[in-house]
Protein backbone atom coordinates (compact mmCIF):
# COMPACT_ATOMS: atom_id res chain seq x y z
CA UNK A 1 0.00 0.00 0.00
CA UNK A 2 1.18 3.15 -0.53
CA UNK A 3 2.01 5.69 2.30
CA UNK A 4 -0.01 8.41 3.53
CA UNK A 5 1.10 11.19 4.98
CA UNK A 6 0.62 10.06 8.38
CA UNK A 7 3.01 7.10 7.48
CA UNK A 8 5.77 9.40 5.37
CA UNK A 9 5.97 11.43 8.47
CA UNK A 10 6.24 8.55 10.36
CA UNK A 11 8.99 7.10 8.90
CA UNK A 12 10.61 10.62 8.79
CA UNK A 13 10.92 11.18 11.89
CA UNK A 14 11.58 7.90 13.68
CA UNK A 15 14.68 7.79 10.79
CA UNK A 16 15.82 11.31 11.87
CA UNK A 17 15.58 10.38 15.64
CA UNK A 18 18.13 7.17 14.46
CA UNK A 19 15.58 4.32 15.63
CA UNK A 20 14.44 1.16 14.32
CA UNK A 21 10.94 -0.08 14.51
CA UNK A 22 11.42 -2.41 17.33
CA UNK A 23 13.07 0.68 19.60
CA UNK A 24 10.40 3.18 18.59
CA UNK A 25 7.62 0.46 19.68
CA UNK A 26 9.45 -0.21 22.90
CA UNK A 27 9.51 3.68 23.63
CA UNK A 28 6.12 4.35 22.65
CA UNK A 29 4.95 0.84 24.29
CA UNK A 30 3.34 -0.06 21.21
CA UNK A 31 3.98 -3.33 18.92
CA UNK A 32 6.83 -3.65 16.12
CA UNK A 33 3.72 -5.30 13.82
CA UNK A 34 2.29 -2.25 14.65
CA UNK A 35 4.68 0.25 13.85
CA UNK A 36 5.35 -1.57 10.52
CA UNK A 37 1.88 -1.86 10.09
CA UNK A 38 1.10 2.02 10.29
CA UNK A 39 4.57 2.83 8.30
CA UNK A 40 2.76 0.82 5.58
CA UNK A 41 0.00 2.81 5.56
CA UNK A 42 -2.50 0.50 6.82
CA UNK A 43 -4.96 2.35 8.94
CA UNK A 44 -3.79 5.04 11.43
CA UNK A 45 -3.23 4.30 14.57
CA UNK A 46 -5.92 4.98 17.17
CA UNK A 47 -5.20 8.41 19.25
CA UNK A 48 -3.79 7.15 22.30
CA UNK A 49 -1.19 5.38 20.26
CA UNK A 50 -0.66 8.70 17.83
CA UNK A 51 -0.01 10.50 20.96
CA UNK A 52 2.19 8.17 22.42
CA UNK A 53 4.54 7.48 19.17
CA UNK A 54 4.82 11.77 18.83
CA UNK A 55 5.94 11.72 22.19
CA UNK A 56 8.49 8.94 21.96
CA UNK A 57 9.61 10.79 18.78
CA UNK A 58 9.90 14.14 20.64
CA UNK A 59 7.81 15.25 17.66
CA UNK A 60 6.03 18.30 19.30
CA UNK A 61 2.82 17.79 18.28
CA UNK A 62 4.05 16.95 14.35
CA UNK A 63 2.89 13.70 14.25
CA UNK A 64 -0.04 14.62 15.91
CA UNK A 65 -0.97 17.10 12.86
CA UNK A 66 -0.03 14.53 10.29
CA UNK A 67 -2.23 11.92 12.20
CA UNK A 68 -5.24 14.33 12.63
CA UNK A 69 -4.73 15.08 8.80
CA UNK A 70 -5.36 11.74 7.81
CA UNK A 71 -7.96 10.89 9.80
CA UNK A 72 -10.07 13.71 9.62
CA UNK A 73 -8.51 15.57 6.48
CA UNK A 74 -7.49 18.68 8.70
CA UNK A 75 -4.39 19.16 9.92
CA UNK A 76 -6.23 20.72 13.30
CA UNK A 77 -8.50 19.47 16.63
CA UNK A 78 -11.59 20.89 15.56
CA UNK A 79 -11.79 23.82 18.38
CA UNK A 80 -9.08 25.27 16.52
CA UNK A 81 -10.67 25.44 13.08
CA UNK A 82 -11.87 29.08 13.57
CA UNK A 83 -9.72 32.04 14.05
CA UNK A 84 -10.35 32.78 17.41
CA UNK A 85 -9.50 29.28 18.18
CA UNK A 86 -6.38 29.35 16.55
CA UNK A 87 -5.47 32.64 17.96
CA UNK A 88 -5.98 31.91 21.67
CA UNK A 89 -4.68 28.32 21.37
CA UNK A 90 -0.72 30.21 19.53
CA UNK A 91 2.27 30.93 20.99
CA UNK A 92 3.72 32.87 17.91
CA UNK A 93 2.54 34.06 14.75
CA UNK A 94 4.77 35.03 11.68
CA UNK A 95 2.06 37.79 9.69
CA UNK A 96 3.02 38.70 6.38
CA UNK A 97 0.92 41.50 4.50
CA UNK A 98 1.60 42.70 0.89
CA UNK A 99 0.36 46.14 1.36
CA UNK A 100 -0.84 47.66 4.87
CA UNK A 101 -0.08 47.19 8.62
CA UNK A 102 -1.41 43.60 9.62
CA UNK A 103 -4.71 44.22 11.70
CA UNK A 104 -3.61 43.55 15.28
CA UNK A 105 -0.58 46.07 14.80
CA UNK A 106 -2.93 48.67 13.69
CA UNK A 107 -3.30 51.62 15.82
CA UNK A 108 -6.32 53.37 16.02
CA UNK A 109 -6.45 55.75 13.81
CA UNK A 110 -4.96 53.32 11.34
CA UNK A 111 -7.53 50.85 11.44
CA UNK A 112 -10.20 53.73 11.29
CA UNK A 113 -9.10 55.00 8.01
CA UNK A 114 -9.08 51.29 6.52
CA UNK A 115 -12.17 50.36 7.91
CA UNK A 116 -14.15 53.59 6.60
CA UNK A 117 -11.98 53.14 2.81
CA UNK A 118 -13.40 49.76 3.03
CA UNK A 119 -17.08 49.79 4.30
CA UNK A 120 -17.90 53.06 3.23
CA UNK A 121 -21.89 53.18 3.58
CA UNK A 122 -20.86 51.68 7.47
CA UNK A 123 -22.18 54.17 10.07
CA UNK A 124 -19.37 55.66 12.74
CA UNK A 125 -20.66 53.92 15.76
CA UNK A 126 -20.07 50.53 13.92
CA UNK A 127 -16.51 51.31 12.42
CA UNK A 128 -15.63 52.74 16.61
CA UNK A 129 -16.63 49.14 17.36
CA UNK A 130 -14.71 47.56 14.55
CA UNK A 131 -11.52 49.61 15.49
CA UNK A 132 -11.58 48.81 19.44
CA UNK A 133 -11.92 44.98 18.62
CA UNK A 134 -9.27 45.31 16.06
CA UNK A 135 -6.73 47.54 18.02
CA UNK A 136 -7.59 45.81 21.23
CA UNK A 137 -6.94 42.04 20.30
CA UNK A 138 -3.06 41.86 20.51
CA UNK A 139 -3.48 43.02 24.04
CA UNK A 140 -6.13 40.43 25.09
CA UNK A 141 -3.72 37.49 23.65
CA UNK A 142 -0.92 38.48 26.15
CA UNK A 143 1.54 35.51 25.58
CA UNK A 144 1.40 35.79 21.67
CA UNK A 145 4.65 36.25 20.24
CA UNK A 146 4.05 37.87 17.22
CA UNK A 147 6.53 38.67 14.01
CA UNK A 148 5.17 40.77 11.39
CA UNK A 149 6.48 41.96 7.54
CA UNK A 150 5.35 44.14 5.58
CA UNK A 151 6.00 47.27 2.88
CA UNK A 152 7.60 49.98 4.46
CA UNK A 153 5.01 51.97 2.00
CA UNK A 154 2.36 50.67 4.38
CA UNK A 155 2.94 53.27 6.91
CA UNK A 156 5.10 56.02 4.81
CA UNK A 157 2.02 56.44 2.63
CA UNK A 158 -0.45 57.00 4.90
CA UNK A 159 -1.39 60.92 5.77
CA UNK A 160 1.32 62.69 8.16
CA UNK A 161 -0.91 62.48 11.37
CA UNK A 162 -1.83 58.52 10.88
CA UNK A 163 1.89 57.71 9.48
CA UNK A 164 2.83 59.62 13.08
CA UNK A 165 0.73 57.70 14.96
CA UNK A 166 1.08 54.39 13.49
CA UNK A 167 4.96 54.80 13.71
CA UNK A 168 4.79 55.21 17.40
CA UNK A 169 2.39 52.12 17.71
CA UNK A 170 4.87 50.05 16.40
CA UNK A 171 8.26 51.13 18.12
CA UNK A 172 5.74 50.87 21.10
CA UNK A 173 5.26 47.12 20.27
CA UNK A 174 8.80 46.34 19.65
CA UNK A 175 10.05 47.73 22.92
CA UNK A 176 7.89 45.15 25.02
CA UNK A 177 9.56 42.42 22.81
CA UNK A 178 6.47 41.12 22.04
CA UNK A 179 6.29 42.16 18.60
CA UNK A 180 9.13 41.52 15.51
CA UNK A 181 9.10 43.91 12.91
CA UNK A 182 10.38 43.50 9.54
CA UNK A 183 9.78 45.90 6.28
CA UNK A 184 10.03 45.27 2.87
CA UNK A 185 11.71 48.30 1.39
CA UNK A 186 10.72 50.65 -1.15
CA UNK A 187 11.34 49.62 -4.42
CA UNK A 188 11.40 46.17 -3.92
CA UNK A 189 8.80 44.14 -5.27
CA UNK A 190 7.57 40.89 -3.62
CA UNK A 191 4.52 39.01 -5.43
CA UNK A 192 3.47 36.74 -3.10
CA UNK A 193 1.96 36.53 -0.73
CA UNK A 194 -1.26 38.20 -2.65
CA UNK A 195 -3.60 38.23 0.17
CA UNK A 196 -2.60 38.69 3.73
CA UNK A 197 -1.36 35.09 5.35
CA UNK A 198 -0.81 34.34 9.26
CA UNK A 199 1.03 31.13 10.12
CA UNK A 200 0.18 30.43 13.96
CA UNK A 201 2.48 28.10 15.66
CA UNK A 202 0.19 26.45 18.49
CA UNK A 203 1.06 25.21 22.00
CA UNK A 204 0.22 21.88 20.80
CA UNK A 205 3.01 21.79 18.65
CA UNK A 206 0.58 22.17 15.65
CA UNK A 207 0.77 25.19 13.23
CA UNK A 208 -1.97 27.00 11.11
CA UNK A 209 -1.94 29.26 8.39
CA UNK A 210 -5.08 31.80 7.69
CA UNK A 211 -5.13 33.93 5.41
CA UNK A 212 -7.03 37.07 5.01
CA UNK A 213 -9.70 38.19 3.08
CA UNK A 214 -12.57 40.84 2.59
CA UNK A 215 -15.02 38.28 3.16
CA UNK A 216 -13.71 36.72 6.07
CA UNK A 217 -10.47 34.71 7.47
CA UNK A 218 -9.68 30.90 5.89
CA UNK A 219 -8.19 28.04 7.39
CA UNK A 220 -5.82 26.19 5.37
CA UNK A 221 -5.36 22.51 5.29
CA UNK A 222 -1.87 20.82 5.78
CA UNK A 223 -1.79 20.13 1.77
CA UNK A 224 -1.68 23.94 1.44
CA UNK A 225 0.76 24.08 4.74
CA UNK A 226 4.33 24.17 2.68
CA UNK A 227 3.27 26.02 -0.25
CA UNK A 228 1.27 29.12 1.84
CA UNK A 229 4.50 28.80 3.92
CA UNK A 230 6.83 29.46 1.43
CA UNK A 231 5.27 32.80 0.45
CA UNK A 232 5.60 34.11 3.92
CA UNK A 233 9.60 33.03 3.68
CA UNK A 234 9.93 34.59 0.36
CA UNK A 235 8.39 37.71 1.81
CA UNK A 236 10.45 37.80 5.02
CA UNK A 237 13.81 37.00 2.81
CA UNK A 238 12.72 40.55 0.75
CA UNK A 239 12.44 42.28 4.37
CA UNK A 240 15.08 44.36 5.98
CA UNK A 241 16.33 43.12 9.42
CA UNK A 242 14.79 43.63 12.58
CA UNK A 243 17.16 46.84 13.21
CA UNK A 244 16.97 48.61 10.41
CA UNK A 245 13.38 48.22 9.94
CA UNK A 246 13.01 50.04 13.15
CA UNK A 247 15.87 52.48 11.86
CA UNK A 248 13.31 52.69 9.09
CA UNK A 249 10.22 53.63 11.36
CA UNK A 250 12.19 56.24 13.25
CA UNK A 251 12.50 58.27 10.09
CA UNK A 252 8.79 58.97 10.19
CA UNK A 253 8.98 60.29 13.69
Amino acid sequence: MTPNSFAETLIRLREVAGLTQQQLAKRSNTGHSSVNRWENGKNPPKRDNAESLDKALGANGELMSAWLAATTGNGLPEWARDIEGIERAARRVTIATPALVPGMLQCPDYARAVFTAGQPDTDSAEIQRLVDLRCGRLQELAELQVTAVFPLGAVAHMPPTIRAAQTAALLSWCETGRVKVQVIPHGTLVLVPAAPLMHYRLRSGESAIVSDHADGNLVYGMESGDRLAGQITTALAAALPESLSIEALRSFT
